[in-house]
């Protein structure tokens, strides 16, 4: 990607289910071979820890320049205030953080095209088939997420005629009642989740619960996509600005975090 000894860039994740996979850390084995820096994962709600891989980070020198993509898909709790908070508690502030999935420059783009071609390697038309937005949701969700309902529209915008619908693993509108919420004949699942974990081999499955002569294609999690990389490495690629013989990565205030620090301790 360049020849500057680029920043260390973090994959961060709500956590793995155990033999459900590892999504932050095989984002972060796609991404390295593109990123001339250090590359590593942690996980906000299991193993590693993100504070155990910031600790690690900070003892081997790799913490002072640090990028961090939240591999979410809203701009909630976990994202907007306890990643910055564990952030700081590491005295790690300086530390920039990408936006999270659904708000990197060519997300809706990218799911636009993987949802044209899914509809015509099957044959189906635009306007016979609903595709259906399945984030993991909350227990206590009643309607959508506004940005969920945001990225929809925009997701509509360019695959015009589809039906774009929502349905949650968690709370409501439920997944499982996606006949009563979709009109069309055709029904495609796009899961916007981290990976393959359980809710994605067993969960979704269930809440499908498809019958014989029902259409319905499910797209692999968005975690996975193979295109997802390319759009993270961009984005944080973006946040950098050469300083001297090194990239430094680009603050708050659009400077490098160098020169903050050094207007901070002036």
């Amino acid at each position: 990607m360049t020849g500057f000894e680029m920043p260390t860039l973090m994959m961060v994740s709500h956590g793995n289910s155990g033999n459900g996979g590892d999504p932050a850390g095989d984002l972060a084995k796609v991404a390295a071979p593109d990123w001339n820096g250090v590359v590593s994962h942690g996980y906000m709600r299991s193993t590693p820890t993100l504070s155990a891989q910031l600790d690690a980070l900070k003892i081997s020198g790799n913490a002072k320049r640090l990028i961090i993509f939240p591999l979410f898909f809203s701009q909630g709790y976990l994202v907007s205030e306890e990643l910055p908070n564990d952030l700081d508690r590491a005295g790690l502030n300086d530390a920039v953080i990408l936006p999270p999935t659904l708000n990197l420059p060519g997300f809706t783009e990218m799911v636009a095209h993987r949802v044209r071609t899914a509809i015509a390697r099957r044959g189906w038309e635009m306007d016979e088939t609903s595709v259906f937005l399945v984030p993991h949701g909350l227990k206590t969700l009643t309607k959508p997420l506004s940005e969920t309902v945001r990225f929809g529209h925009r997701l509509g915008r360019i695959c015009g005629g589809a039906e774009i619908c929502i349905g949650n693993i968690e709370g409501n509108p439920s997944l499982a009642d996606w006949r009563d919420i979709g009109s069309r004949k055709k029904a495609l699942i796009l899961p916007m989740l981290a990976g393959g974990g359980m809710h994605a081999r067993e969960d979704l499955p269930e809440m499908i619960d498809a019958r014989r002569g029902e259409e319905i294609e499910i797209l692999p999690p968005i975690g996975q996509w193979a295109e997802l990389p390319d759009l993270i490495l961009a984005e944080a690629e973006r946040h950098v600005v050469r300083f001297g013989g090194q990239a430094v990565p680009l603050g708050p205030t659009g400077d490098d975090i160098w020169t903050q620090q050094a207007a901070r301790s002036a």
